[in-house]
């Protein structure tokens, strides 16, 4: 099996809050340069610019890859990989906890690992698609 990979659906929210944050960032770095002072404020200009970098970051990295045996879910620096066949569930949600998902309509994947159950949310921007795939690929 080739994998297939599923990027995460994206908020209007999501992208009005990173949208607007970076607007503000971009105004007190503008400001600086402005002023003359950006070398003088260096500290700043870094801690914005990192700021700007770690708000479009999520929406970058966070995708969703089958593979021939397991689901891999990236999301910034974080990696899951589960396992197919440890999968026990997938339902839909909107439950809105910190989650490598970027909507809030989500999927509730249950597995095992270790002996333990566990469970991580997930977005898909085409959840008909990533679904339907899944349920193929546990086959």
């Amino acid at each position: 099996m080739q994998k297939q990979t599923f990027h995460s659906k994206i908020d209007w929210w999501v992208w009005g809050f990173v949208i607007s944050m970076t607007g503000l960032l971009l105004q007190l770095l503008l400001n600086m340069l402005a002023k003359g002072s950006l070398l003088h404020n260096w500290p700043f200009a870094t801690v914005y610019a990192l700021t700007i970098m770690a708000l479009w970051w999520p929406l970058w990295s966070t995708r969703y890859q089958l593979q021939a045996k397991a689901l891999v879910v990236k999301s910034m620096f974080l990696t899951w990989h589960i396992p197919l066949a440890s999968i026990q569930s997938v339902r839909d949600t909107d439950f809105s906890t910190v989650a490598p998902a970027l909507s809030f309509q989500r999927v509730r994947i249950d597995y095992v690992q270790d002996g333990k159950p566990k469970f991580i949310l997930i977005s898909p921007r085409q959840l008909a698609t990533f679904k339907a795939s899944l349920s193929a690929t546990k086959v």
